[in-house]
């Protein structure tokens, strides 16, 4: 199976660099629905047959230009949230948005007890992520899309994909980047794409 991963264009609370994991988050910007309609065509060289999303405002948003020109209605999964701020939700600061990301690649290097601003755990977080992809798996698709958000893609790949190089680790997920990984939870995910990085 390929999982072909898209995360949701601008927000206004990525304009202010601002965290938000909370329901329904922020809307797109007007830059965000330009990227949501741009990334269309790129997708459609997957031939996708299935769209999955997270439950947030903006990946509903950034969803709809390729389910409306398939004609497919999103499967919408909590699972797919973007983890958790806990306390540090709405932060802009510079610490808080470095704490976030560094507890982030502490679950990534196995400290998955560790709890980020008081609220989930990494074994949580990936927990739940893991049922959706499950359940991805389980569809009967074999070119799913699915739109989620920057941390909690760069998290799961992180721990379940192989084949992630340096350059693909350096380089951020942008607002509606596109990251590929191929295999299964059992067989393991092999890393194809990050971004404009690919490595078949």
């Amino acid at each position: 199976m390929k999982l072909i991963f898209v995360r949701h264009g601008q927000t206004y609370a990525n304009e202010r660099a601002a965290l938000d994991t909370i329901i329904p988050g922020a809307a797109l910007t007007e830059l965000g629905w330009t990227q949501a309609n741009a990334v269309v065509a790129d997708l459609l060289d997957y031939e996708p047959d299935a769209i999955w999303r997270s439950d947030t405002l903006r990946t509903e948003q950034t969803a709809t230009p390729l389910a409306t020109r398939l004609g497919l209605e999103p499967h919408v999964r909590a699972g797919l949230r973007e983890i958790s701020a806990g306390d540090l939700e709405g932060s802009t600061d510079e610490a808080a948005m470095a704490e976030y990301i560094a507890t982030m690649r502490a679950w990534i290097d196995g400290k998955l007890d560790l709890r980020l601003g008081g609220g989930d755990s990494g074994q949580e977080t990936l927990q739940r992520c893991d049922a959706v992809i499950r359940e991805v798996e389980q569809s009967g698709a074999h070119r799913p899309v699915i739109f989620a958000h920057a941390a909690i893609i760069t998290f799961w790949l992180g721990m379940r994909a192989s084949g992630i190089t340096d350059q693909m680790r350096a380089l951020p997920l942008h607002n509606t980047g596109i990251a590929v990984v191929e295999g299964s939870l059992a067989t393991g995910y092999r890393a194809q794409r990050w971004m404009h990085i690919y490595k078949p």
